[in-house]
């Protein structure tokens, strides 16, 4: 363990000392290995110390001057390249050509090639068939119930689960992302059909006057209604495919950033209450209509309570034991053989074989009026163009699709990758989404993607590649053409029954809510407003909300940056926040702010005001002996003309608290003798003198600040002279007293009767007058654009109008190119850009610094108010 001193003196280079120490512990015989009990330690006289003593094996000692940030770059910064390649060379060394290089761009855009080059069947084979064969099984039911979930054919399901998975076997660069049906797309998918579908029945009222006969017939009976949704679907996922790809092509995956985890979390746990509530009342055995658009929800519900008297026993019966199952297999059965089985027992399957078998069994279709699934192609349907009508309707629902395929997806992607120690490639990842959802539209497929349960079992069983995909599409397409027909009796609340259980994950991820509440309350209310949003108005409304809920709460957080000022702690001389730390002391006469945040055109004045208000404001000091100034004067004319024949000598009187010193007027009476102009510090006044001598004749102690022999900063003799003064008050030794941790901002605001303005005391000026320096600290401003830039020159201006000096600390490479770019530099001398806080402290407690004069000043000019605003230049 390193105990660390850092010791500084005014005057002098800063010393970092780090020591090391010897310490003998007694420790008792049945102390374990590798600890220390802090009962077993001992002070020297025997006595036991409440804590386990400090060791210290190695000592490091640093000692430097303090160092300016262009010194310190004429030492270490490295220099330029200036042999840099023309841009007709590097397109020479780009268009060359070989064979490793055809081989990378091929296998860049087309992973399988890689894939198949270096693929080990002795190895990987078995793995991959054992992997595809299981995931396939998991595709079954979730094909067949997702594609009643999209408010699509059962059969677009299956196809989801064949197309897109070949593709990505082509395309994807991820062994273990299962491509296909997925709940939350699904259902964001249902909701722009379904709005495409009540125009399509406006259009279209004949359709269902042909049956008005039948009670219990819907439009989702209607063969004409269907083909509908199902061109509508393979058109969203056509578009959505092109804009993933053009992402691609273009490395936009950094989209996707701008959406925080609260959106998502609010987002998907809201899409979770649609889906629920879709299922709903398949599962109690009713026909309702699908509503669509603002309060769809509220209308499902109205329309489910109207015709709960018409529930179906039996179908509510099969969906509450399938529900009990599966959750049994999943939580408890599968948890408890985790490790002693190959694979989790496929529990959504055998429900569906399971409920399939009874129901043909039983003939719930005919005894019991249970919905079944009815006919279900057993051919592979051939390639066909996707509708494109209203897509100016839905082609903003197709960007959204397109965000959260990719989000929902690579997030899947990195985590299989990081466990199983390989890269992804986000462009060709989005690539490879594209063309899943693209190509596969041509194949009456609705948007695809991945599949968190399936690509999870993918992992644990350790899949080698990517063709593994192959075998469980070959169990699909074996599906499609043999056993399709199997599944005709299988019932609808059955299917319900799997996407309802599924959906627990998103249910309990409403407990997050608590989370962001303690975390961060921005947070908490980017997860209510989309919720909310999205659970009353409707998915797609409620994405929008939350989007524009996550921006606005980047423009407050930006208007909210926090600031505070710098002191360090009395006993290891570590810089912390002032006010946070009861032993935090500051340096006299030395104000150190960082601000914790970017510096753009959106908190500038922010900045601005935060600073002013935690160290010293330049406008309310020049404000403040302004209006003194004018009490004097007031003071001086009533003297000249006495009222009622009283007079009075005004004599504007200056103390200063040091020993033996005293300035009063224009004449320094002391002992000695001394002159110049003063301030306060610490509590009491010390001369900063420009003359070159003072007298003492009292044969007291002194002491002498005189610049150091200082190779990267060195003081001008007509900065710094000679001042003599009683040695305890000497600059080497300043002691700090309870007025330096007195807050500026802190000073009485009572108001002034005369003019409402802000009652102006002698105490008031002389404490705002015991700054003379003000550090800013901008290691936590990581980007400045010329808003930022100017505001700091303006600053500088102003606090050099009441002559305190600015000193900059920290400043990153790329901020002082900007700055350098905007002309601040112009204004601010580089001298006074540090390369640490604490280099600009040891400067500034060195610099003597003409005090803040008490008359004179001058008013800002136009210009300098004006602060080179565009409004001037206006007409």
């Amino acid at each position: 363990m390193l105990s660390d001193t850092i010791e500084r003196r005014p005057g002098r280079p800063r010393k970092v000392r780090i020591r090391a120490t010897s310490v003998t512990t007694r420790m008792s015989a049945g102390m374990r290995s590798g600890s220390l009990d802090a009962s077993a330690a001992y002070t020297k006289k025997g006595r036991r110390f409440s804590c386990p003593p400090t060791l210290v094996e190695n000592a490091v000692m640093i000692k430097r001057a303090p160092f300016t940030q262009t010194a310190f770059d004429e030492i270490h910064l490295k220099a330029e390249d200036h042999e840099k390649k023309t841009f007709a060379e590097k397109l020479r060394s780009k268009c060359t050509c070989s064979r490793q290089k055809v081989f990378k761009f091929f296998s860049a855009y087309l992973p399988i090639i890689k894939v198949m080059r270096y693929y080990n069947i002795k190895d990987y084979l078995v793995t991959d068939i054992l992997a595809g064969v299981t995931i396939g099984i998991l595709h079954i039911p979730q094909a067949l119930a997702f594609g009643l979930l999209t408010s699509v054919k059962i059969e677009n399901g299956l196809y989801t689960s064949v197309w897109p998975v070949i593709l990505y076997v082509l395309f994807g660069t991820s062994a273990h992302v299962s491509m296909g049906t997925s709940a939350v797309i699904c259902i964001v998918t249902a909701a722009v059909v379904d709005r495409q579908a009540d125009v399509f029945k406006e259009a279209n009222p004949h359709l269902m006057a042909n049956v008005t006969g039948n009670q219990t017939f819907i439009w989702e009976d209607i063969p004409e209604f269907m083909d509908f949704k199902e061109e509508t679907a393979m058109g969203i996922a056509f578009f959505t495919g092109v804009i993933l790809m053009v992402m691609g092509f273009l490395k936009l995956g950094f989209i996707t950033a701008y959406l925080s985890d609260s959106f998502f979390s609010a987002f998907t746990s809201g899409a979770g209450v649609h889906i629920a509530t879709s299922q709903i009342p398949a599962i109690l055995g009713l026909k309702v209509p699908r509503f669509s658009g603002v309060f769809k929800i509220i209308k499902t519900y109205t329309a489910i309570f109207e015709a709960i008297t018409a529930a179906n026993v039996a179908a509510l019966i099969i969906a509450l034991l399938a529900m009990i199952a599966i959750l049994f297999v999943k939580d408890y059965l599968n948890e408890k053989l985790k490790g002693k089985i190959p694979i989790p027992i496929p529990i959504e399957l055998l429900v569906v074989i399971v409920a399939t078998v009874v129901s043909y069994v039983a003939k719930l279709a005919e005894n019991f009026n249970v919905d079944v699934v009815s006919s279900i192609p057993n051919t592979i349907p051939p390639p066909v163009m996707p509708s494109f009508d209203g897509v100016e309707t839905y082609i903003v629902d197709c960007f959204v699709l397109a965000i959260l395929i990719f989000a929902n997806t690579i997030a899947m992607a990195k985590i299989c990758a990081k466990r199983h120690n390989y890269e992804v490639d986000d462009s060709q990842e989005l690539i490879a989404y594209g063309m899943c959802n693209f190509a596969s539209s041509f194949l009456r497929c609705f948007p695809s993607a991945v599949a968190p349960p399936r690509s999870m079992v993918a992992s644990a069983m350790n899949t080698k590649t990517t063709i593994c995909g192959v075998f469980s599409t070959a169990l699909i397409i074996l599906l499609i053409l043999v056993m399709s027909t199997l599944f005709e009796p299988l019932p609808k609340s059955a299917l319900a029954a799997i996407i309802f259980i599924s959906l627990k994950g998103l249910f309990i991820q409403l407990k997050d809510c608590v989370k962001f509440w303690h975390v961060n309350k921005i947070d908490f209310v980017i997860w209510f407003f989309t919720l909310f949003s999205v659970v009353f108005l409707d998915i797609d409304f409620g994405l929008g909300i939350g989007v524009v809920v996550s921006l606005i709460t980047v423009v407050f957080q930006a208007q909210f940056a926090r600031g505070y000022r710098l002191g360090r702690t009395m006993k290891d001389v570590t810089v912390v926040e002032h006010k946070r730390y009861t032993d935090s002391i500051e340096v006299s006469g030395i104000k150190v702010y960082r601000f914790h945040s970017n510096l753009f055109f959106a908190n500038t004045e922010i900045f601005r005001m935060a600073l002013y208000r935690a160290t010293v404001n330049p406008r309310k000091i020049l404000k403040f002996i302004k209006k003194q100034e004018r009490i004097k004067a007031k003071e001086e004319k009533s003297r000249k003309n006495p009222v009622d024949g009283e007079s009075y000598m005004y004599k504007p009187e200056i103390s200063i608290d040091i020993p033996g010193i005293t300035v009063n007027d224009d004449n320094a009476k002391t002992n000695g003798t001394a002159t110049g102009p003063s301030t306060v510090t610490n509590g009491k006044d010390f001369m900063r003198l420009e003359s070159t001598s003072s007298v003492a004749s009292n044969g007291s102690r002194k002491g002498s600040l005189v610049g150091i022999d200082n190779p990267v900063y060195t003081n001008k003799e007509d900065q710094l002279n000679t001042l003599d003064i009683p040695l305890e008050y000497n600059l080497y030794r300043r002691n700090m007293s309870i007025a330096t941790i007195t807050t500026i901002g802190s000073l009485d605001e009572s108001i002034d009767p005369e003019d409402g303005q802000e009652v102006v005391t002698d105490e008031k000026i002389r404490r705002l007058r015991r700054i003379h320096h003000v550090i800013i600290d901008f290691s936590t401003v990581n980007y400045m654009d010329i808003s930022g830039a100017n505001v700091i020159s303006h600053i500088f201006k102003e606090y050099a109008h009441v002559n305190i000096k600015v000193f900059l600390a920290n400043v990153s490479y790329d901020v002082r190119q900007t700055m350098h770019f905007a002309g601040v530099f112009d204004t601010i001398p580089k001298d006074n850009i540090f390369v640490d806080i604490l280099d600009a402290i040891a400067v500034a407690k060195l610099e003597m610094v003409v005090p803040i004069p008490e008359e004179g000043l001058e008013d800002f000019t136009i210009e300098e108010a004006a602060e080179d605003k565009y409004v001037t230049n206006l007409g």
